[in-house]
């Protein structure tokens, strides 16, 4: 390992990544962090693994560095220009700790100060103008769909008993089982979304991510929500099991009492002015 040297924000929270989804403005980030140590090399896809923290602050990945670039700048891969295509390509296997405790919040800002530390990434915001959808409450009356119901979960003394737990090397309670509703958060893929108490930001972020589309949110929604979405995915299959379910706006107000226009709007870009490959070590 070589010591960490120079520094330049998807909340799921199952608590093993953090992703803050963002809306056509880029979230505000917070100083970048640096790890004590941290190792880094080419491995091959067979050889991946996911992102993982063991506490206090030891983070280890086999993966490709779009993933750290996106949760760590909190900002989708189809806002993000100048990437290179390596960066989805090639797996590296990182090995970074720091003895400080690491909070889940601040995990983004290290993936920030690795990527500045060991790739050389240098970075700036640009706004473009851009198709956008508009989501808006689809009643007049505000009544929500049947599938997005609002949750009084108290997720503050969630994460508080998660963080004890993680600490004593005891298994999350909210950590959800193949099956299983997640507790403070949202899982899913494609156009298919499972929350349960999860922030509706989150939601729209992974709704944005399955348009491949920035969403401006003018619904005046806040707080926690459980969600049960089902839909086709966009350029998704003719046909099978996932062809069969309803296109996405549809589902958008038949499930959740919300609907999607579509329309033009300014939104933040990430651009990339410098991107190194690593020196393994």
């Amino acid at each position: 390992m070589r010591a960490a040297t120079g520094i330049a924000a998807i909340l799921a929270l199952g608590l093993a990544a953090v992703s803050q989804p963002v809306g056509a403005q880029g979230p505000t980030l917070t100083p970048a962090l640096k790890f004590d140590v941290a190792s880094v090399r080419v491995i091959t896809q067979a050889a991946r693994s996911p992102m993982q923290w063991q506490p206090p602050g030891h983070f280890t990945s086999g993966v490709p560095l779009i993933s750290l670039i996106t949760i760590g700048f909190q900002i989708p891969a189809y806002r993000i220009e100048k990437l290179p295509d390596w960066t989805r390509t090639r797996y590296f296997e990182i090995n970074a700790r720091t003895e400080r405790q690491v909070e889940i919040e601040e995990r983004p800002a290290y993936y920030r100060g690795l990527l500045a530390d060991r790739f050389n990434i240098a970075v700036h915001v640009e706004q473009r103008e851009m198709d956008v959808y508009t989501l808006t409450l689809a009643r007049s009356d505000g009544r929500l769909g049947p599938n997005l119901r609002p949750s009084n979960v108290n997720c503050d003394a969630i994460v508080a008993d998660s963080r004890r737990r993680s600490l004593a090397g005891e298994r999350l309670p909210n950590t959800p089982r193949p099956g299983e509703r997640p507790t403070c958060g949202a899982i899913g893929g494609g156009a298919n979304f499972t929350g349960g108490a999860a922030p509706f930001a989150v939601f729209v972020g992974m709704l944005s991510s399955a348009l491949q589309r920035p969403i401006i949110d003018k619904t005046g929604l806040t707080g926690r929500f459980d969600i049960d979405f089902k839909a086709a995915p966009v350029n998704g299959p003719t046909s099978g099991p996932l062809a069969e379910l309803p296109p996405i706006f549809t589902a958008v107000e038949d499930q959740l009492g919300l609907r999607l226009q579509a329309g033009r709007g300014p939104a933040d870009v990430l651009v990339i002015d410098r991107l190194e490959m690593p020196t393994e070590n």
